[in-house]
């Protein structure tokens, strides 16, 4: 059978590949998930840095879909585990609230460069006869 060490190696990479994956599906609680589940130590610190990007785009995602959010969704959404790290978290973001609901403005809705409808489609048209085209 396999030595012991290459046993290990696989687990370490099976790991990468996982949290690859995750992130392909933006099944971000299964991130958060496998902080608890490193293979070894010096995994967290680059897990607790990934985490991070993640907050901060989910952050991103809430200020432009909501024009308020309580602290206690906040929380969830953010994959926090209790109350204060979402108010540091929302002070280091600039976000407004009174302790209990964040309200976001339209200033934070994120820019406002739309693609037309029209242009769009005409793109996946024209994307779905090339793929037609090689299929057949």
């Amino acid at each position: 059978c396999c030595p012991r060490k290459e046993i290990h190696n696989e687990h370490l990479h099976q790991t990468s590949y996982a949290l690859e994956q995750y992130l392909m599906e933006g099944s971000y609680n299964k991130v958060f998930l496998a902080r608890f589940n490193v293979p070894a130590e010096s995994y967290l610190f680059f897990i607790d840095i990934l985490l991070d990007t993640i907050r901060g785009q989910i952050a991103s995602c809430m200020s432009a879909s909501y024009t308020s959010v309580t602290v206690a969704e906040a929380t969830k959404l953010l994959f926090y585990d209790n109350q204060s790290k979402t108010k540091q978290f929302a002070d280091k973001h600039d976000w407004k609230g009174d302790g209990k609901v964040y309200k976001f403005s339209k200033t934070d809705k994120g820019d406002d460069r739309c693609v037309p409808i029209s242009t769009v489609t005409q793109h996946l048209l024209e994307y779905a006869k090339e793929l037609e085209m090689i299929v057949y």
